[in-house]
C-alpha cells in the first residue's frame, strides 16, 4: 500500500473511514482524495447509513498534503491549481454529506488534517493529540479551507491567532476553543465517537439532513432569510415524510414512534 489510503468499513448504521498506510505518516494525495470520494459515494448510495466517523491508525491523524505533491506543484502551478481545486471540491462534498460526520482525532493533526476536521460536523479528540493549522510555520498560507471554516468554528480572533502563530493546540485547549466537540481518553476515542453518534442515529436520515443543510447555510444568510428558508423547508418536510405525524402522535401517547428509514 503506497501512501495513505482511506479504508471504509461498516458497523451497523455507522460508516467508518480510517486513514491507513504501511509506512510513514498520513498525508493527502490524489489517491486519498479518490478514496474519500468513494467513501462519500457509499454514504449517498446506502440509505441505511445514519452517521460517518473519520479517524486514523497510529499516532498521527493527518499532516496535510504529501510532500511529493507539494514539490511537483511548486514546479508546475497549473497542476498545483488542479490539485487544490480537487482537494477543496472533496472537502466541500464532505461538508455537505447527508449524514452527521464525526472526526475522531487520534493524534497529531495539521494543515490538510485540520481542514478535513473542519469539513466534518463535530470532532472528538484524544487527550494526547495536538491540532493546528501550522501553514505559517512554513511561511505558507492555507489553501484548503482553513481561512473560511476556522473562523466560523472558533471565531475571528482565535482563528487569526491559530493561523498566524502556526502553533498547535493541545486536546484540552482545542475543546475549550470550540475547535473540537469532546475530549476522550486515548483508549476510548472510538467508543466516545460512537456514543456521540448514537445520539444522532436514532433519528430518520432525512431529518438529520434537513437540519444539517439549514445549519450549514445559516452562516451565509441573513437571519430573516434563513428563518424564511427554515419555514419553507419544514413545511415541505412534514408534508412529504409521514413518519413525522406518527412521531408526534407517539409522543402524545408516550410510546415509541415507528422506525423511520428515510
Amino acid at each position: 500500500m503506497a501512501g495513505t489510503r482511506l479504508e471504509a468499513s461498516r458497523k451497523g448504521p455507522l460508516l467508518y473511514g480510517t486513514f491507513a498506510q504501511e509506512r510513514g505518516v498520513h498525508s493527502f494525495s490524489l489517491d486519498l482524495l479518490d478514496d474519500i470520494d468513494r467513501f462519500l459515494d457509499l454514504i449517498d448510495d446506502e440509505r441505511d447509513i445514519r452517521a460517518a466517523i473519520v479517524t486514523a491508525r497510529g499516532k498521527v491523524f493527518n499532516l496535510g498534503t504529501d510532500k511529493t505533491q507539494i514539490e511537483s506543484g511548486l514546479r508546475d502551478f497549473v497542476q498545483f491549481r488542479r490539485y487544490l481545486d480537487r482537494f477543496n471540491d472533496t472537502m466541500d462534498r464532505l461538508e455537505r454529506a447527508p449524514v452527521p460526520t464525526i472526526a475522531a482525532v487520534n493524534g497529531l493533526t495539521r494543515a490538510g488534517g485540520i481542514e478535513i476536521v473542519l469539513a466534518c460536523d463535530v470532532t472528538v479528540i484524544a487527550k494526547s493529540a495536538r491540532i493546528g493549522d501550522v501553514h505559517s510555520a512554513q511561511f505558507a498560507i492555507p489553501a484548503g479551507g482553513s481561512t473560511q471554516r476556522l473562523p466560523r468554528r472558533i471565531g475571528l480572533p482565535r482563528a487569526k491567532d491559530l493561523i498566524w502563530s502556526g502553533r498547535f493546540l493541545d486536546a484540552a485547549e482545542a475543546v475549550e476553543w470550540g475547535l473540537c466537540h469532546a475530549l476522550a481518553d486515548d483508549d476510548a476515542l472510538l467508543q466516545t465517537a460512537e456514543a456521540l453518534a448514537a445520539t444522532y442515529i436514532d433519528k430518520p436520515r432525512q431529518c438529520l439532513f434537513e437540519s444539517k443543510s439549514l445549519i450549514n447555510r445559516s452562516v451565509t444568510m441573513a437571519p430573516a432569510d434563513g428563518i424564511e428558508l427554515e419555514k419553507q423547508q419544514f413545511l415541505h418536510y412534514v408534508q412529504n415524510y409521514p413518519y413525522v405525524r406518527d412521531a408526534f402522535e407517539a409522543f402524545q401517547a408516550s410510546r415509541k414512534p415507528a422506525e423511520a428509514r428515510a
